[in-house]
């Protein structure tokens, strides 16, 4: 036997025209999908700013070990500098001193009965050029002192003020 075809009418059920329950579902896996989708983007943007954060960070570390290291070789070069100035005024002060006893040698000399009466005339003027040697030493002592406290070093501070 032969079959045909034929084309029969059904009925299907239908839905209600009223697809609100329908709306809510898709509204919330919308969302839902929403929500996942934003929270990736904030992942992946949060990962982006702590890794610009650490390479800042290292940058910032970087510059500070710079800058501290400068002041410390700058520290280590002024210690040295105004070591050697302190040595400077140390040896004048010593230099004063031998002034100071050969002065008061020549004042001795002159109170002395057995020196005779052209080398007692000497003595006002070796006591006179002693004095000014003493003058130049505390010119020296000054103009030194000026220099330690008038340093100027090309130290940054750590804040670029």
């Amino acid at each position: 036997m032969k079959k045909t075809l034929t084309t029969i009418n059904s009925s299907l059920p239908s839905v209600s025209n009223s697809y609100a329950p329908l709306d809510f579902v898709g509204n919330t896996f919308g969302k839902y999908f929403d929500y996942k989708r934003e929270t990736a983007m904030i992942e992946h943007e949060t990962k982006k700013v702590k890794a610009q954060a650490k390479i800042v960070g290292k940058q910032i570390d970087a510059e500070l070990k710079k800058s501290l290291d400068e002041n410390d070789k700058n520290f280590k070069k002024e210690m040295r500098r105004l070591e050697e100035i302190g040595k400077e005024l140390k040896n004048g002060a010593k230099a004063k001193a031998k002034l100071l006893k050969q002065i008061d040698k020549y004042i001795n000399m002159l109170g002395d009965s057995s020196l005779p009466i052209e080398v007692k005339k000497n003595i006002p003027t070796l006591i006179e050029l002693a004095n000014q040697m003493l003058a130049k030493e505390s010119d020296h002592a000054i103009e030194k002192l000026n220099m330690m406290s008038h340093f100027d070093s090309n130290t940054k501070l750590i804040g670029g003020e």
